[in-house]
């Protein structure tokens, strides 16, 4: 039951988008056009968490009893397949992601679109390889937040991904010191019961299929709200100046589940559970699985090269 209720609810949230109002949209198309001008006065991810922290008097120190409560089970709410929740509906070829890429990363865009096109896609998690942030964001099933006031941590089931935020005054780690890692390193502050948080140190990526890629340049800023009940809202600007023109600016969306008999938990995510998920490139640029075995003896007698 667990199953099948888990995926009515993921089935819905991609395949069908939220039906919004009109009064919705342009309030929308404002606030957005608000929050892009906001990130273009920035030249840096950095500039603006800076400038944030700031106008927050520095944040707050919030004890145990202050802090909001995130608590439960939470699935992303908008945006289907899309890493921008705003992107024209349906995702198909010719429906170009929001962002601004330079000239480089906009024509490898149009080839993997072009690719799309003849059902040639290629996708890195088909290899066991996590997403990392800020693919992290629009990552599908279930997820839920631990607050404590010296840090917040995010959890995604799939591919059983961790963020840790730290909010204890520490500063990033040292430049000589860091090196690329899935998830990066996240610093913040509580601004009320707005939590900002500032991320460099990551690893190159593809925000979703189709919708472009980042590079181990990428820094973001995201400022974390939960509006009501059963919504946290997320703003967020991506900084990455090989790739980006300009600061990509979205805002994501996650919607408690009901949970009344508590039978929703985070399971682990076991992405290689049998010798046959293993999913390799083609130089075509799809993918393909490797020759399928279904006993110990084919796997001892079968040849398990691509």
């Amino acid at each position: 039951m667990r199953l099948r209720s888990l995926a009515v609810c993921l089935i819905l949230t991609v395949i069908f988008p939220s039906v919004v109002s009109a009064e919705w949209v342009v309030e929308r198309q404002a606030e957005k056009k608000r929050m892009r001008e906001l990130g273009l006065q920035h030249d840096s991810a950095w500039s603006l968490y800076l400038a944030l922290k700031d106008k927050a008097d520095g944040g707050d120190k919030p004890g145990f009893d202050d802090l909001p409560d995130w608590g439960g089970l939470w699935s992303r709410s908008r945006g289907g397949l899309n890493f921008d929740p705003d992107q024209q509906w349906p995702r198909a070829p010719g429906h170009m992601p929001t962002a601004k890429f330079t000239p480089e990363y906009h024509q490898r865009l149009l080839h993997t679109m072009e690719l799309r096109k003849d059902n040639l896609e290629y996708d890195p998690l088909s290899q066991c390889i996590a997403p990392g942030h800020p693919r992290w964001l629009g990552m599908p099933f279930l997820r839920e937040q631990i607050l404590r006031p010296d840090r917040t941590t995010l959890i995604a089931e799939a591919f059983n991904s961790v963020r840790r935020i730290y909010t204890d005054g520490r500063d990033h780690i040292p430049g000589e010191d860091r090196f690329p890692v899935h998830n990066g390193d996240s610093i913040g502050f509580w601004d009320g019961d707005k939590l900002v948080i500032h991320t460099n140190q990551l690893m190159a990526h593809i925000y979703e299929r189709s919708q472009g890629e980042y590079t181990e340049e990428v820094e973001t800023v995201e400022i974390w709200e939960r509006v009501d009940e059963n919504t946290i809202l997320v703003d967020v600007w991506i900084y990455d100046p090989p790739a980006l023109a300009e600061p990509w600016y979205t805002k994501q969306s996650y919607t408690r589940m009901k949970n009344p008999n508590l039978s929703l938990r985070l399971h682990h995510w076991a992405c290689k559970g049998n010798q046959n998920n293993d999913v390799i490139e083609t130089e075509g640029g799809g993918s393909t699985f490797r020759d399928l075995t279904f006993t110990s003896e084919d796997d001892l007698d079968g040849d398990d090269s691509p």
